[in-house]
Order: C-alpha cells, then sequence, then structure tokens
C-alpha cells in the first residue's frame, strides 16, 4: 500500500503539529521533521507534485542574503540558531501544500482555543492563590499563559478573524464560530494585550465602516457605542489600564516602556562608524553587543539599567532588526516578502486584515527572532498563497 493511499494519515500529523504549538516549543520542531520526511517520500514517489508556485522564494531571497553575509563575516558558526529558526518560514509552508487551506485553519483555531484553555486553567490557580489577577505588569504573565503575552493576544487575534472567515465557509457552524470568536475577543481585552486589543478594535472599525452595508447612522450609532464601551473598560479594569498607563504620567509611561529606550539605542547604532547602510551590521553578537553597550551608557536608574542588561532587549521592531542586520538591502527583501502576503491577500477581507495584523506586530516585535514567531509567520503566508491559488 502506498505511503500516501490516505491523505488523511498526513492531514494528522499536520494537525499534530500545530496543536503542539499551544505547549512546547520542542514538540513542533520535532513533528515538523517528520512531515518533511513524510513529504519528501511522497514526492519521490510521485504522488504528490511540487506546485510550479513561490511558496517560498520570497522568503528566502531575504534567508539566502542573510545567510551568504553570515559565511563572508565568519559569524554563521554563532548565530545557527538564527538560521534555524527562519529556515521554519521556507519549510512549513512546503509541508503544508498537500494540506487543504481549510483543514490548516481548523487546526490553528484548535490550537489557539486549546493553549486558551490552558491559560485559563492556570489563571484560574493563580487567582486562588494570590486574590488577584497578574495582567497589569510582572513577570508571572508569560508563565501563567505558557506563550508570551503579545504572542498570546497575537494568535488569539489571528484565531477570531479566521472564525469569522469560516462562518461563511460552513454556515451550519455559524453559532459555535460567532460564539468562539467572541470567546478569543475577550480574552484578548482580559491578557490586556495591548496591540491586538488595538489591532481588533481597528479591523472591527473599517469593517462596519466599509464592509458591513448598514446606513450611516447605524454605523455612527454602533461606533459611538463602541468608542464608550471601550473608554469604560479601560478606565474600570485596573489591569487594562495599568497597560496602557492611563492612571500614569507620562514620565512613568517614558520609565517603563522598554521601545523608548531600545529605539533610541536602534538609532545610536545606526549612527555608528561601524554600521553599513546598504550591508547593515556585522553580525547578531555585534548588533546585541552594541544594545548592551548603549543601555550600560544611556540609562542613568540602576535597577533600570540591571532589567535591561539582564533582559537583553533586542530591538522589538522587525523592519528595524532587519535594517540593523541586513542595511537597505536586508530591509527591502523583507519588505518585498511583506508586499507578497498582501498581494496574496488582496480580495479577501478576512486574510488582508490577518496579514495587516501581522505588519503591526512586526512593527512592536522581533517576531523572526521568536521560533512561535517564524511559525505564525509562516502560518499566515501558507493560508493567504492557497486562498490566491483558490482564487486563481
Amino acid at each position: 500500500m502506498s505511503l500516501f493511499s490516505k491523505k488523511e494519515s498526513y492531514s494528522c500529523i499536520i494537525l499534530l503539529l500545530l496543536l503542539a504549538l499551544s505547549f512546547s516549543k520542542t514538540i513542533p520542531n520535532i513533528i515538523l521533521g517528520v512531515a518533511l520526511f513524510f513529504y519528501a517520500v511522497s514526492l519521490y514517489q510521485k504522488i504528490i507534485i511540487f506546485p510550479k508556485k513561490h511558496y517560498f522564494y520570497t522568503f528566502g531571497l531575504f534567508f539566502l542574503y542573510l545567510l551568504i553575509k553570515s559565511v563572508f563575516q565568519s559569524s554563521i558558526g554563532n548565530e545557527i540558531n538564527v538560521f534555524s529558526r527562519l529556515i521554519v518560514v521556507i519549510t512549513l509552508p512546503i509541508v503544508f501544500i498537500p494540506v487543504p487551506k481549510n483543514k490548516i485553519i481548523w487546526g490553528f483555531i484548535a490550537s489557539v482555543f486549546l493553549a486558551t484553555i490552558i491559560a485559563l486553567i492556570h489563571t484560574s490557580i493563580y487567582y486562588l492563590n494570590n486574590k488577584t489577577l497578574p495582567f497589569s505588569n510582572g513577570a508571572d504573565v508569560n508563565r501563567i499563559l505558557i506563550i508570551e503575552r503579545p504572542y498570546m493576544g497575537f494568535i488569539c487575534l489571528v484565531a477570531l478573524i479566521l472564525c469569522l472567515f469560516m462562518v461563511k465557509e460552513y454556515p451550519k457552524f455559524k453559532r459555535a464560530l460567532f460564539t468562539l470568536s467572541l470567546f478569543f475577543g475577550i480574552f484578548i481585552f482580559f491578557i490586556a494585550a495591548r496591540l491586538s486589543l488595538i489591532t481588533l478594535i481597528g479591523v472591527a472599525i473599517i469593517h462596519l465602516l466599509f464592509y458591513s452595508g448598514l446606513s450611516f447612522i447605524k454605523k455612527t450609532i454602533i461606533t459611538a457605542v463602541c468608542f464608550i464601551v471601550v473608554c469604560t473598560a479601560l478606565l474600570s479594569y485596573k489591569n487594562l489600564s495599568n497597560r496602557f498607563f492611563v492612571t500614569e504620567s507620562f514620565q512613568t509611561m517614558k520609565d517603563y516602556e522598554p521601545r523608548v529606550v531600545i529605539w533610541s539605542c536602534a538609532s545610536e547604532i545606526i549612527r555608528s562608524s561601524d554600521f553599513n547602510l546598504i550591508f547593515g551590521s556585522k553580525s547578531y553578537n555585534w548588533l546585541q553587543e552594541q544594545y548592551l553597550q548603549c543601555y550600560a551608557d544611556s540609562i542613568t536608574n540602576e535597577s533600570k539599567k540591571v532589567w535591561f542588561l539582564d533582559t537583553k532587549y533586542n530591538s522589538h521592531n522587525q523592519f528595524i532588526d532587519s535594517f540593523l542586520i541586513g542595511g537597505f538591502l536586508g530591509l527591502g527583501l523583507f519588505l518585498f516578502f511583506i508586499f507578497s502576503i498582501m498581494k496574496n491577500a488582496i480580495g479577501n477581507f478576512y486574510f488582508f486584515s490577518i496579514v495587516v495584523s501581522l505588519t503591526l506586530f512586526f512593527l512592536m516585535e522581533n517576531v523572526l527572532h521568536r521560533q512561535l514567531g517564524c511559525y505564525l509567520t509562516a502560518i499566515v503566508f501558507s493560508i493567504t498563497t492557497k486562498y490566491r491559488d483558490e482564487k486563481n
């Protein structure tokens, strides 16, 4: 019997990979290796044919540029962990090729739901022990959520949008999908994930104004009500108000928002004589050393300085990071990849909203510095590419 006589076997492997993203860093990589093996065997047996679509070429150019640059700088030995993460963005869309788009979406939604349930269980245990919720600011947040809060908020946002997309694909599950999307939205608010909450509000307003088909009066009323609800929630939910610094001064925000210092240091590095505007910095290690030196020189508050030096903050902006490590050439190749995903999603509000959400996420986080971030980028790229192929 042919290895791929039952396509469901391969789909189950992919489903397990997606589910493993919710609770493990190691297991998804192992399953990805297994999936690559089965894919290679099926390709050899000509059970499937590799499509002539550029599934990985756009990001592959960016990856290849950084790899060649690293070889010439003799730093590849110290940066192998970086490239092992980035190659996920190339390989994952390939192993997704035989799997239908909607199966990937169902698997992702199930994975996010599992992650939120685990987080709620941990939160309940924490509340019973401490009689308070930990989602203001503190070291307990990421431990309780398992996944770092910005990433937890983002996957819930993407799952929410995908649930709304699936309503049109599977009308008989409309009530369940609407309920699930509401659940993800409430969870984003509950954990006080700032960027995801702002993005969700923005996407909702755009859909209301340009896609809903409601009258101008109804749109105005709904917008006003939503504005009042959001403001009330922001002021009444302490965890969220603290996250937005509603009750604090601008100086407090400046002191506790790391990006104020980080982006200032990024500017100092760019002005450095050792930085090349075309090709960027020497290596990731050199870049980290420059950040640590800047933190040590620019931060006067000793406890804050120790915090930054221990945490070793990166640029917290994927576009800045791409420019710092690759110069204008690296940034251009990365922007080419982003535009290719946007092009894939044109014509579908839900997929385009996800791509815009990912782009905003890139503005606030070094997404490709995290394994989960690379998986999420690959998943968004995969489903938008499959949508484009189906549309064509």
